[in-house]
Parts: C-alpha cells; structure tokens; sequence
C-alpha cells in the first residue's frame, strides 16, 4: 500500500503494509506447500513437515468458516466415501473453533499422527481448550486427513 499514491498525510499507518507483507508470504508459502511431493519413502522430516503445514492450513480454514474448501483441499479419498461434503460441512459450523496449534507429529511409512491443540466455542462454555489426535494419509504425493469413523 503506498500512502503517497492514496493521498494519505507522510505518516500513515505501517500496519496496512505489514499486513499486505504478511498476506504475500502466506500465500508464497500455501502455494509452495501445494507443490511439495511426499511418498512413502520421503524422510521423516519432510512428511512431518508436510503433515504440520496441511494440518495447520486445513484448521486455518475451519476457523475461518469455510469447512468446504478445508473438505475439498484436505479430505482422503477414503474419508470422502465415508462422510459426503454436505454432511461434513453441516458438522464442522456446530462448533466454532477459535484457535488450532499443531503440535506432536509422528510419521510412519505412509501415514502420519498429528496432535492438534484447540480452543473452541461451545453453546454452553467460551474458550474449551482440547487436544486431538488426527491421522493422515500419504497418498497421491501429498498427506491427506483421514476423517475419524
């Protein structure tokens, strides 16, 4: 954002330009993330790597309030048999969750277990703290969430 171009006065807030920063290298990093090729014989290291950032960028989208581009992007084909994209969208705006931390991640030959931290809104209580456990899928060169049956 340039304050000049706008007419603003020499002072203007740096916040707009740290926020135009900040929204750039996020979306650098989403679409470095979205190129990267995990299989089973990746390292350790790189499927966890993988597995914290989807991990990460899946629950920024459900505390955004889009459940459906989280189902679309992340979603095993295994899970989509399981619960159709309809009924998972209906389940994920019953709660909203306000913050997600990606924590512990272990990874085998073709899956990982990912340890998420959240706090959510429930109708009763404000700020319920949780830990989930998440599995994920390596397939297709990426890690895919497996929805829990």
């Amino acid at each position: 954002m340039n304050c000049r171009r706008l007419g603003a006065k020499a002072n203007c807030s740096r916040s707009a330009t740290g926020v135009a920063r900040l929204m750039g290298a996020l979306l650098v990093v989403a679409v470095l993330a979205g190129c990267a090729t995990v299989t089973r014989d990746s390292s350790d290291e790189d499927k966890r790597k993988a597995a914290a950032e989807r991990a990460a960028a899946r629950w920024g989208l459900l505390i955004r309030d889009d459940p459906g581009a989280a189902y679309d992007e992340y979603m095993s084909k295994g899970s989509r048999q399981i619960i159709p994209r309809a009924d998972f969208v209906d389940r994920m705006r019953v709660t909203q969750v306000r913050t997600a931390t990606v924590g512990d991640v272990e990874c085998a030959a073709d899956s990982c277990k990912v340890s998420v931290g959240i706090t959510y809104d429930h109708r009763l209580m404000k700020g319920v703290p949780n830990t989930l456990r998440e599995n994920w899928v390596i397939e297709d060169g990426q890690v895919w969430y497996v929805w829990p049956q």
